[in-house]
């Protein structure tokens, strides 16, 4: 017999951290120099060996985005910034030869039960236009007018200022219009119009998104328990979440100068900032606490996060952001502005994972596994866990990649197919749940008062020297239009000339709600067959 060779004693693996899966122990990470690592990995290591000075930086950067953005507001969004195709084009005409019309409010009065008095009515459209002239605010208080069958009052009010800012004109009326109603209590006495209907939508809106806002936090908190079994692992996705949504709404103040922001983009850096932060954080913490349970000490389980996890971050961040940007081709003020809140937050959240988020987890050390939630560690931490169902769902595409790939290919595309067919349309009152108080009022005045639907807006640039024939052939196509069923016959409203007799503004009403098929009749009836 051949002599056996002895064997070195064999050396046992580090002991693994409790509770977490099973697997090989991997020895040391090859050295490689410090000049060929991804960026990723030496900003994670940068900051995994400089906690406290990276959470440092981070924190003050918050506080300087949401100082400046705070020191320079953020623009809203105009109507003049909204405008799409005719209408836009026909909004440019009137703002450059100064045709616009002024923004104007309506007080509606009618009885909360039964039948309206008139005398109680009459008294109290007296007040209202008594109360209402001397405002500053108030350009012009119009003539009440009686519905046909007697059931409602109205009193129309032109305010002063800028249109687009409506809002911040209306205070001094809807005062007015309060101290009224609890004059007469026996009636219903509203107002509508451009700046309380326009505040009082965007007030809705802004409720709904804000309790979107407000369950989706807790429910967050509850997944990420879930999925780590741990207070801290859970807590840290959503801290960071939160910081990159604070910075975001800063810097979007500085951007909106150039994007204005057309009423949501604060809910967008809400809703995205959450969904990203939580999600580029959740694959960081969870690869690094993977490589912590099979023996890597807490920076080098940091650095193959980074390189790993830290890499998809980077280019699911690229690609969202790539992805957002294709929304400025519209060149709508709407897409833009909420393209430009998207990019913002989805690359200060990535900015965050990848620097003060391997802070966190350096600091932390193993206290990010504290406290435990007793059964859900359990179930997390099973060292015989095998991820059966992502393998069954993987296998497919492993085993027939180019078959896959094509069948993905065709589905997306019949997914898109729809797209094609969208039309951009400027929001009009009509497309409003009707369950809101403004809406109710609206649908109380357009019912007694048809000819206050929403206008068509008719704006003429006449070629030069041909001033007066164009004003003819408008006036004859304008009598044309309020012949037609389609359109109220006893609108009066004037045709407007600029002051160098090239443009001419006219507005026409339809007694139907926008979204109606004989309003889009009228609509066709003006375009194609009258103006043409």
């Amino acid at each position: 017999m051949r002599p056996q060779t002895p064997q070195p004693p064999r050396t046992p693996p580090p002991p693994r951290a409790p509770g977490y899966g099973s697997g090989p122990t991997p020895g040391p990470p090859p050295a490689r120099d410090a000049r060929k690592r991804p960026a990723t990995v030496r900003l994670a290591r940068w900051s995994a060996t400089n906690p406290w000075r990276a959470i440092g930086i981070w924190v003050g950067l918050v506080l300087v985005c949401l100082v400046v953005g705070s020191m320079a507001g953020t623009e809203k969004a105009t109507a003049s910034d909204m405008g799409v195709g005719e209408s836009g084009r026909a909004g440019e005409i009137a703002r450059e030869y100064g045709l616009v019309a002024p923004a104007s409010e309506n007080i509606l009065i009618t009885a909360k039960d039964g039948t309206l008095d008139k005398a109680t009515a009459e008294r109290a459209a007296a007040q209202v236009a008594e109360r209402a002239r001397p405002l500053k605010d108030v350009a012009e208080v119009g003539p009440t007018s009686i519905a046909a069958d007697g059931s409602a009052y109205l009193v129309p009010v032109d305010l002063k200022g800028d249109p687009d800012k409506a809002q911040d004109h209306i205070g001094g009326l809807v005062k007015a219009t309060k101290s009224v109603q609890k004059d007469f209590p026996e009636l219903r006495v509203e107002q509508i119009g451009d700046g309380s209907g326009s505040k009082a939508i965007e007030e809705q809106i802004g409720k709904d998104l804000g309790q979107a806002e407000l369950f989706s936090l807790p429910v967050t908190l509850v997944i990420l328990m879930v999925a780590f079994g741990a207070l801290i692992a859970a807590a840290v996705p959503v801290v960071l979440a939160i910081t990159a949504v604070v910075a975001s709404i800063g810097l979007y103040g500085l951007a909106s100068a150039v994007f204005p922001d057309p009423g949501s983009a604060a809910n967008i850096i809400m809703m995205m900032g959450m969904a990203v932060g939580v999600d580029y954080s959740l694959f960081y913490v969870r690869r690094e606490r993977e490589e912590r349970a099979r023996g890597r000490n807490r920076i080098d389980a940091i650095e193959i996060a980074a390189a790993t996890s830290g890499h998809a971050v980077v280019v699911s961040a690229m690609a969202v952001a790539v992805s957002m940007a294709g929304m400025y081709v519209a060149g709508d003020a709407i897409f833009s502005g909420l393209a430009t809140a998207g990019i913002i937050v989805v690359v200060v959240a990535c900015g965050g994972s990848l620097t003060v988020l391997p802070a966190l987890l350096a600091k932390l050390g193993n206290k990010i596994d504290r406290p435990r939630v007793p059964l859900l560690w359990r179930l997390t931490a099973r060292e015989d866990r095998e991820p059966r169902v992502w393998k069954a769902m993987l296998r497919p595409a492993l085993n027939h990649p180019r078959r896959t790939l094509g069948i993905s290919v065709v589905a997306l595309g019949l997914l898109a197919l729809p797209t094609f067919g969208m039309k951009l349309q400027q929001t009009s009152f009509d497309d409003f749940p009707r369950d809101m108080a403004v809406m109710q009022t609206y649908d109380r005045m357009t019912a007694a008062f048809p000819g206050e639907h929403e206008p068509s807006n008719i704006v003429v640039l006449a070629p030069e020297g041909k001033g007066p024939e164009t004003h003819a052939a408008l006036d004859q196509a304008v009598s044309q239009i309020r012949q037609s069923p389609l359109y109220t016959h006893d609108d009066t409203s004037p045709v407007k000339v600029s002051a160098d007799g090239r443009a001419f503004s006219v507005q026409v009403t339809s007694p139907y709600g926008t979204n109606s098929d004989p309003a889009k009749d009228a609509l066709d009836l003006l375009r194609d067959r009258i103006l043409p």
